[in-house]
């Protein structure tokens, strides 16, 4: 492999984790605030099906958490993360905390965990299909 080979891989990767960084720390207003959030309507057994698939390119939690317990190795397990999110910060429920850690993943990081979820899921997934996941969430 030559220097400008090196070189432009090395660029390509710089590139992409500053874009991904920058992505995680956004300063700008969400899409859709959690209040537009129908959680009445919100479905659990659809949100267990986007958390096992990918969606519009977007990787599946799947992919990165389990829910049996034991970490994966890249993300935190979410098996109790019912009961973690409603005390993880003080006056906010478990349903905000749970919209808040998919739309701005970089708000609030699990000890131990790097700021490396992918934070592109508000822009691939409508507020309902949050709602179903939170409400899926939830079981857990």
């Amino acid at each position: 492999m030559n220097s400008t080979s090196r070189f432009s891989r090395f660029t390509l990767a710089l590139f992409v984790l500053m874009t991904l960084l920058l992505n995680a720390c956004r300063a700008d207003a969400p899409r859709y605030a959690f209040d537009a959030l129908d959680f009445v309507l919100a479905d659990a057994g659809s949100g267990e099906k986007l958390f096992h698939q990918s969606n519009n390119e977007a990787p599946a939690c799947a992919a990165c958490h389990s829910i049996t317990g034991e970490s994966s190795g890249i993300g935190n397990s979410l098996g109790g993360v019912a009961i973690a999110a409603s005390e993880r910060v003080a006056g906010q429920s478990a349903e905000e905390y749970l919209y808040w850690s998919i739309i701005r993943p970089g708000r609030h990081l699990v000890a131990g965990y790097a700021n490396i979820m992918y934070a592109g899921y508000e822009d691939s997934l409508e507020a309902a299909d949050v709602a179903d996941l939170i409400a899926y969430l939830l079981t857990l």
